[in-house]
């Protein structure tokens, strides 16, 4: 069963007692634990009505099953929903003779979320088997577009478990559903975001604290630490942040849009075609993407079979192999452009989406747009996309515009800037769930910044 993929970030803190192990499935603790010493008031604002209700008591028992192995302090967890009406294509009945339970129980197999493993009450019911586990993963994962191959009705049922006929993308009220539900699952996520804040904001002070301070001493700069975090979470969350993990679940603010009915978006790229690339021996193309070749040789084999291979169903699925086979974030770009132009539905080739600068600001007299690509990587974390084009009927970006990506305490990771006649500029890196980054695009005293979540 699957391991996780979360690194650690809490140094040197004590392991939880509790030990979960994929396929358990587990009670949820209604008192929230943030970390080993830091809380929350749990009717902070942050929570969403739907969380704060179960808190609270006003909502039924909620159930998760345990995805990833614990890792400190971090776990990845499936969530589980008494109301079984909502069973669709991807909403799977679990019958209680096969958890041990009194009820039936709802499988969200596309609802997975990381969680702190100290809000885990007990353990209830029966452990999943492994063909029941790993059916449950690969219904969502089809969902995600992270694997090609549908699982079949009867599999489903050959282990027991109900499946609908309702598409969940066709029916209101199954969509009504998914939106309360991950709404409801702030109990999960905040905590993490609570948590992960506090360890950065500690982490600076722990060898001061353990050695050089008496008790008195440290009280007071805990309680100083404690300020820190309140306050800087306080800031982070009154910014608008855009939750990308949301986009794949086909969740979109409306100011972003997609690329084919974006208003006035005209994209300008360079073209490297020549005569020579229709030439080209296709197989031997496709030999060229093989993991036994370096990165830059795989970049040139698949920009070129984007050129000149569209509707060749071998060059697509070898597209999709390269995707699963690299890790190097330049590598996944030009695969996925080169795939869009060959099937461009491909669900392999991510989430690419755009918006028009905010309040339609107006750079030099030009506007510009800010388009954001997103693709799971096979080791678990997310390649993110970032580009900046003209738009209307402007050739070039306007010299000396900045593109720049800033972490989440407004540091600058990196920066370009655009030249004389650039059609677009673009940055490309990776990130692990539950990070948080900022993208600003200025020039001169103009700017414009957006705030994302992975």
């Amino acid at each position: 069963m699957r391991t996780s993929c979360e690194k650690s970030k809490s140094g040197n803190m004590r392991k939880p007692l509790l030990s979960p192990q994929p396929g358990e499935i587990w009670q949820l603790n209604r008192h929230l634990r943030f970390s080993e010493e830091f809380s929350l008031n749990q009717d902070n604002q942050l929570f969403s009505i739907e969380a704060k209700s179960f808190l609270e008591g006003d909502a039924p028992p909620r159930y998760v099953m345990i995805v990833t192995e614990p890792e400190v302090d971090i776990i990845s967890v499936m969530v589980l929903s008494a109301e079984t009406d909502f069973i669709s294509d991807i909403d799977l009945v679990i019958p209680s003779h096969i958890t041990g339970l009194a009820q039936d129980l709802l499988a969200e197999t596309w609802h997975v979320q990381p969680m702190l493993i100290f809000n885990l009450l007990h353990s209830v019911g029966k452990r999943l088997s492994r063909d029941i586990y790993d059916r449950l993963l690969n219904v969502g994962d089809y969902y995600h577009g992270l694997v090609n191959q549908q699982s079949e009705i009867n599999d489903i049922e050959e282990l027991g478990l109900n499946v609908g006929k309702r598409n969940t993308l066709d029916v209101a009220e199954i969509a009504l559903f998914h939106q309360r539900e991950t709404a409801w699952s702030d109990v999960l996520i905040i905590p993490v975001a609570v948590h992960n804040t506090y360890i950065k904001s500690v982490s600076l002070t722990d060898k001061i604290i353990s050695h050089s301070l008496q008790i008195e001493q440290e009280l007071i700069e805990f309680q100083f630490n404690q300020n820190i975090v309140i306050n800087s979470l306080s800031n982070s969350f009154n910014q608008t942040q855009i939750i990308l993990s949301r986009w794949w679940k086909n969740i979109f603010e409306p100011e972003w849009q997609a690329f084919s009915t974006s208003p006035n978006l005209v994209i300008a790229t360079r073209s490297h075609n020549n005569s020579q690339n229709i030439e080209q021996d296709v197989p031997l193309l496709i030999q060229q993407l093989s993991p036994e070749n370096d990165e830059s040789q795989r970049q040139r084999a698949a920009k070129q079979l984007g050129e000149i291979a569209v509707g060749n169903s071998d060059v697509v699925q070898a597209l999709v192999n390269l995707l699963r086979s690299t890790s190097d974030d330049e590598t996944l770009w030009v695969a996925v452009e080169s795939l869009r132009k060959i099937d461009p539905e491909n669900p392999a080739a991510g989430i690419q989406r755009v918006r028009l600068i905010d309040l339609g600001m107006e750079i030099a007299g030009k506007t510009v747009a800010l388009a954001v690509g997103l693709l799971q990587k096979f080791e678990g974390d997310v390649s993110v996309l970032l580009q900046v084009y003209p738009t209307a009927n402007d050739d070039y970006l306007p010299a000396d515009l900045k593109l720049r990506l800033q972490d989440d305490s407004g540091n600058i990771l990196r920066e370009i800037t655009a030249r004389r006649a650039d059609v677009y500029m673009q940055l490309k890196f990776s990130c692990e769930v539950g990070e948080r980054f900022s993208v600003q695009v200025s020039l001169n005293n103009a700017h414009f910044s957006e705030y994302f979540v992975i």
